[in-house]
């Protein structure tokens, strides 16, 4: 019940945050379409945004809740939970430094594409040496989240990307004010790194409020910071399992960024599948792998017998499935009418669906992926992560890159699908034989259901669409509306063949009500 109620939570503030980072990205595209300053800023602000993103849904939670746990005593754990602070944030401080001197060769890095396009290059590497402060203000965010959480509060640090983002747009509607068309590309991108760097501020600051007054100390007393070292030091390795997920995206955008307004179109396309995405990966990170930790500490029976993880693994399905091929049917009228005003034209919009459409078929594979990162996470085997994401990276590069000739955006797209395959591969290979994730035959059955149920749901949606072609190719508020009645048409249509197939039926729905 206590699971079901965090987990509904977070879900919720993030959604919110993901809506309100849509309409923060809906704003850029407006003013700069997927143009120099588009493509520049999203390669220069790449880093603090996956910084912000990753260290904003939990992912320092495996490294620093049970370290803390074991602190003997209150005034210990104090004395450490400051000592950690002191210690990310010179880590912090120097990871930015090394940002700011070596942006040229990073930016070279991610977008290869640029190399002999002076506005773009340049223009990158001067937004992400503006912005370099947000990693520094994103690490300490991420370890005053998990004091929060460590603390049983989990609303408030789940409130803080959403309120970051309503800091960003409020310098959005500054600029825009300010006469975005008429400032050079270099004016421009220093208004959207200020806007990068005061989202950063606001969520530390919120996070700050969220963790219980007293809850530490800050010292810099040798034994503190020596005690504290590890937790660290022990942060590295599930942070780079955590962000190696994400590599696949700035592998996917280094493959397109030969591409005039590929790097662009690829972020834009991103930010719609992960609207779904990040509530499974928030509730993974900050609910459900506390839970599942827990349970192992206590000397409950195993993951496997709990049913978390394969209730996890269904949830996620059920929620991403039918968004994944609802994205897909849809790409197209769907970019047309949340983006296409302003800068971002009729080609940008073919552009960016051309990606999304694949893309989006990502979604259930990414998924499920995170919900086995987080059970892998809380049996200690972060190093099973970072194993199958390293493997994973190579090949979404090579199909990324190998086929961006012959088939443009949707080339990276694929690369990315790829990629996430074999991880998620590896990844059940891995746990399966340990006997940590186990699906019963009535969870089999049940998921065999609802794909059933959401590959109707996509065919009804797409013969739908074909007769109201002529509606929704003009754009607009009719093209709006029609295209709300297509996703609320997929959405009935799922519910109800969900329910009828028995996907899902109405007792546990009730149940989870009544809970």
């Amino acid at each position: 019940m206590a699971l079901l109620r965090h987990a509904s939570t977070v879900a919720l503030l993030t959604l919110a945050s993901r809506v309100l980072g849509f309409a923060r990205d809906a704003g850029v595209a407006a003013l700069f379409g997927t143009g120099v300053v588009a493509d520049a800023s999203v390669a220069g602000l790449a880093v603090p945004q996956i910084a912000r993103r990753l260290l904003g849904e939990g992912a320092l939670n495996a490294a620093l809740l049970p370290g803390l746990a074991r602190a003997e005593g209150e005034a210990a754990r104090r004395r450490l939970a400051g000592a950690t602070l002191v210690l990310f944030a010179l880590a912090g401080l120097a990871l930015g430094g090394l940002l700011f001197l070596f942006m040229p060769q990073m930016v070279a890095v991610l977008a290869p594409g640029f190399a002999g396009d002076g506005p773009r290059a340049e223009g990158a590497v001067l937004a992400g040496r503006l912005a370099v402060v947000c990693l520094p203000l994103a690490l300490l965010a991420g370890v005053l989240a998990a004091f929060a959480n460590a603390a049983g509060r989990y609303a408030r640090p789940a409130m803080a990307p959403a309120a970051a983002n309503v800091a960003v747009i409020a310098l959005l509607v500054m600029l825009w004010m300010a006469g975005a068309h008429l400032m050079s590309p270099s004016a421009a991108l220093a208004w959207l790194a200020a806007g990068a760097v005061a989202g950063a501020a606001t969520q530390f600051v919120l996070n700050l409020h969220a963790v219980p007054g007293g809850y530490f100390t800050l010292s810099l007393a040798r034994a503190d910071l020596k005690a504290a070292l590890p937790l660290l030091t022990g942060a590295a390795t599930p942070l780079l399992a955590a962000a190696l997920p994400q590599l696949r995206f700035l592998i996917a955008a280094a493959a397109a960024s030969g591409i005039g307004g590929g790097v662009a179109a690829l972020f834009y396309a991103t930010r719609l599948v992960e609207l779904p995405l990040g509530l499974v990966g928030a509730s993974a990170g900050a609910v459900l792998l506390p839970a599942l930790a827990g349970e192992r500490e206590e000397g409950e029976a195993g993951i496997s017998d709990t049913g978390l993880g394969a209730g996890a693994i269904t949830a996620a399905l059920a929620l991403s499935l039918p968004a994944a091929f609802g994205l897909a049917v849809l790409a197209h009228p769907m970019v047309r009418v949340l983006f296409e005003r302003g800068a971002f034209d009729a080609q940008a919009s073919t552009l960016t669906a051309s990606a999304l459409a694949l893309l989006a078929l990502t979604l259930p594979v990414q998924a499920l992926e995170k919900v086995l990162i987080a059970i892998a996470f809380a049996c200690g085997l972060s190093r099973l992560v970072t194993v199958c994401s390293l493997v994973a990276l190579p090949v979404g590069a090579l199909v990324g890159f190998v086929t961006v000739g012959p088939l443009g955006m949707a080339g990276p797209a694929l690369g990315v699908l790829a990629s996430s395959l074999v991880a998620l591969a590896g990844l059940a290979t891995g746990l399966a034989r340990r006997r940590l994730i186990v699906l019963p035959k009535p969870s089999r059955r049940r998921l065999a259901r609802l794909v059933m149920a959401a590959l109707a749901m996509a065919a009804a949606v797409m013969a739908a669409r074909q007769g109201l072609e002529g509606v929704l190719a003009p754009g607009g508020l009719v093209a709006a509306a029609a295209l709300a009645g297509l996703v609320m048409l997929g959405g009935a249509a799922y519910a109800g063949l969900a329910l009828a197939l028995g996907g899902a039926d109405l007792a546990t729905l009730r149940a989870g009500m009544r809970k």
